[in-house]
């Protein structure tokens, strides 16, 4: 009996719902934030922050205040973020 109840509730569900209503959702805000983000990362400030960033963490390694995996590993994220942007527009064609 539960079965069945639970079966039709969630036929029922999928046949009342509106998907065509996500459209309708206006999310200029959250793109004018997220290309914000992205400009502060790839822009001017950007590069000079992880510029700065890079530096401290290599003299950090060479006087042994960060073991050279931590190094390694935070210039190889450094990297990836300044470079996601171009990988994204060799896909897409667009920023």
């Amino acid at each position: 009996m539960n079965r069945k109840l639970i079966a039709m509730a969630a036929i029922a569900t999928v046949l009342w719902s509106q998907p065509a209503l996500a459209q309708e959702i206006d999310l200029s805000a959250v793109n004018s934030l997220l290309d914000s983000i992205l400009n502060a990362l790839t822009g001017v400030t950007g590069r000079t922050v992880m510029t700065i960033v890079a530096v401290f963490v290599l003299i950090g390694g060479a006087f042994n205040f960060i073991d050279w995996g931590r190094v390694f590993t935070l210039l190889l994220i450094i990297v990836v973020i300044g470079v996601v942007p171009t990988v994204i527009q060799s896909i897409w064609g667009t920023t």
